[in-house]
């Protein structure tokens, strides 16, 4: 189940003339004078920095926030054909051409701290945070073989990811394993959730960073700061309710939502491959199933004539309550099931509401197993709509975003 990659709606760090990345900052561009004049550095954005809004639970982040880290893998030098040994004439040769016999060379798994005014090394081991060099003739030897090399015209490439781990800790894993092994990278990435088929377990909306990836080939030292730009790798899912009853100055006609409920059967996990010329992701068939809780145990009121965002505080953010989940754009119906909706954030879906209108009991009302109508975007925040009219409540799907959705549908789905 694989699919090419190619948007994105992603921060950007942009390649200027401003801070680099290093451990140390002198107040000239954040390299001290003895690291030299040929370091790599990763260029701080030229937007402005905004944390995430108070009131989100889950966020697709974009901007680059302060105290962010992500890793990053560096490549140059490929092995020769037959032996591990560095084939320095082949620095200048294109990834494409050099990525089979590729390893590692410039750094692996460099953690890259952004401080929220420019990027920093930063590392777990006790020369880890040293600032990384472009290739120069004292890295090759004194060899008279590689005197005719020009080292400005090395060919570099950056395979960057986030939320930063060291290997082995959970969220992403890295293969090869070590930066001695040769071969094209590939990048998994796991969801905070075990395995399991449980689907009363509640899980935690809040366990979820954004996750992102970046590639930049055939960066040339003399091209300046590295340019990465992030591609989401989740979808985002949340809850608006609409009350389309009409007004009524009694307010017979304003819902209070008690309860809302998503549980299911959603993806765990997917592989990123870099050997193709356009990176391509595979999510895995592996699940973890239970209940996210969007309200629980309250009295949250949506006046008649009305709509309001599930998790939106008055006067501070109207961007709600969000969930972050694993989209699968090759998901196929169930052949045990070919009339079930197609998976593609996942099986056996389920909302549960629970709600009430005035000097009535409460009601609970269960969505089961609904479509999307649409194959869902990587890096896009999807809101269901519950719409209250009458004695009916209907479920409809937008995006919040128009640029990569066509006009929100009506699912014919009807809850008496």
């Amino acid at each position: 189940m694989k699919h090419s990659i190619s948007k994105y709606l992603l921060f950007a760090l942009l390649a200027f003339s401003l801070p680099g990345c290093s451990s140390v900052d002198d107040g000239r561009d954040g390299i001290t004078p003895e690291y030299g004049d040929d370091v790599i550095r990763f260029a701080a954005p030229t937007i402005v920095m905004a944390a995430p809004e108070v009131g989100t639970r889950a966020t697709l982040l974009n901007t680059v926030t302060e105290n962010t880290t992500f890793g990053v893998f560096g490549y140059c030098v490929p092995y020769s054909p037959t032996e591990d040994k560095a084939n320095w004439a082949n620095g200048v040769t294109e990834w494409a051409g050099k990525k089979n016999f590729s390893h590692a060379d410039v750094m692996y798994n460099q953690p890259i701290y952004y401080d929220g005014d420019k990027c920093v090394y930063r590392g777990h081991e006790a020369d880890s945070d040293l600032p990384r060099h472009w290739y120069t003739q004292a890295d090759a030897g004194a060899d008279a073989s590689k005197a005719t090399i020009n080292f400005e015209q090395f060919k570099y490439t950056f395979i960057a990811y986030h939320p930063y781990n060291q290997q082995g800790e959970g969220g992403f894993g890295i293969q090869p394993a070590d930066a001695t092994t040769r071969g094209v990278p590939k990048l998994s990435y796991t969801m905070p959730y075990s395995a399991n088929t449980d689907r009363s377990r509640e899980l935690d909306i809040e366990a979820v960073e954004d996750v992102m990836w970046a590639m930049k080939t055939d960066h040339l030292p003399g091209s300046g700061a590295v340019e990465l730009e992030f591609q989401h790798v989740l979808t985002g899912l949340r809850l608006q309710v609409n009350n389309y009853n009409p007004e009524d100055d009694s307010g017979a006609n304003t819902v209070t939502i008690h309860a809302i409920t998503l549980e299911g059967d959603f993806y765990r996990s997917a592989t990123i491959d870099f050997a193709p010329a356009s990176p391509e992701m595979t999510v895995s068939d592996d699940r973890y199933s239970g209940t996210f809780h969007f309200l629980r145990d309250v009295a949250w009121e949506v006046p008649a004539n009305s709509g309001k965002v599930v998790g939106s505080i008055p006067g501070k953010t109207d961007a709600g309550t969000a969930i972050l989940l694993l989209p699968n754009a090759d998901a196929k119906a169930s052949d045990s099931a070919p009339n079930d909706p197609i998976p593609y954030l996942g099986a056996n879906k389920t909302i549960t509401v629970t709600y009430s209108y005035p000097d009535k009991g409460q009601q609970t009302k269960h969505v089961r197993n609904f479509s999307l109508g649409r194959i869902p975007e990587q890096g896009v925040c999807y809101t269901l709509n519950l719409n209250f009219v009458g004695n009916q409540l209907l479920l409809m799907f937008t995006a919040d975003s128009i640029e990569y959705w066509e006009a929100g549908s009506d699912n014919d789905i009807i809850i008496n």
